[in-house]
């Protein structure tokens, strides 16, 4: 309202201003000279970039239960590790920057999520990667194989933010307005467990003594959604993600399979090892009830 109300007045002064210099003594309109001209124009074009601006009202732009906006997403994806891998005898690795190889893990998960007038909310997923199926390789300058992969299971609420919903080109179901609604940030702790059909991070924290600090981690994702119909209340979405993982180093099966590729002394790892972090990203499809 603020932004309208002074884009009106700054219209109205730069009225009389020109219309007042635009007019000799005699009192006859003379022509506005170019720089006036283009000065107009700025001045137009910054009054609609501001209306385009304006926060529209406080209502649901996505679903259809008033209020409360409700999602389901679906989604498949990948996440790279620094150790090579072979999978069923075949490499499922992909080239580095330093001549390295990198073993891309599979990975997926589920999430239902509550929003605020689809813009404020939260959400709680289920993700997991799988690891055991892959063996470690040899990187090139070295003459044994890394510890291998274990499976990685996440549990993660996140506070879903919206950022550009409250945007006044997000108002109504517009496929652009679909698209603002779509841009998230996520944050917030997750539940991990890291295991091996021998072993588990629970076990491994319960035998250092530090069962908390190798259980909880973070994610933090950016999510782009490109809207697939905007003509209806309820709308089906495709969405991108990526997502950073904050979370424990786990040695599992007396150091043989670890969580990332880091040194442990003793490779069992007698004392909690600190955290590292993941690359996640993912494709799949999200539903606003």
């Amino acid at each position: 309202m603020a932004c309208q109300t002074s884009s009106r007045t700054s219209a109205s002064i730069f009225r009389r201003k020109f219309q007042g210099q635009s007019r000799g003594a005699s009192g006859r309109a003379r022509p506005a000279s170019g720089k006036k001209a283009r000065a107009g124009a700025w001045l137009a074009g910054l009054l609609a970039a501001c209306a385009w601006l304006t926060p529209g009202a406080a209502r649901a732009e996505l679903g259809s239960l008033g209020t409360t906006t409700i999602g389901l997403a679906l989604a498949g994806g990948i996440q790279p590790d620094s150790r090579s891998c072979d999978v069923g005898g075949r490499s499922r690795s992909v080239p580095l920057p330093d001549g390295g190889r990198a073993c891309v893990l599979w990975a997926g998960g589920i999430e239902g999520s509550i929003l605020w007038r689809g813009h404020l909310g939260v959400a709680l997923g289920l993700y997991s990667v799988a690891g055991q199926a892959a063996v470690p390789q040899m990187q090139p300058g070295s003459d044994q194989a890394p510890p291998a992969f274990p499976d990685r299971i996440s549990v993660p609420l996140l506070l879903d933010t919206r950022p550009f919903s409250v945007l006044g080109a997000a108002a109504g179901t517009s496929y652009l307005a679909r698209f603002l609604h779509g841009i998230r940030f996520g944050l917030g702790p997750s539940f991990e467990l890291v295991r091996t059909s021998a072993d588990s991070s629970i076990a491994w924290g319960q035998r250092i003594g530090e069962p908390a600090k190798t259980s909880f981690g973070a994610h933090f994702t950016l999510d782009i959604e490109v809207p697939l119909h905007a003509a209806a209340a309820s709308a089906l979405s495709l969405r991108f993600s990526g997502r950073l993982l904050y979370v424990p180093l786990i040695p599992l099966n007396n150091g043989d399979v670890r969580s990332a590729n880091f040194d442990a002394d003793p490779p069992s790892g007698t004392t909690f090892q600190g955290y590292g972090t993941h690359g996640q990203l993912f494709l799949g499809f999200v539903y606003y009830l």
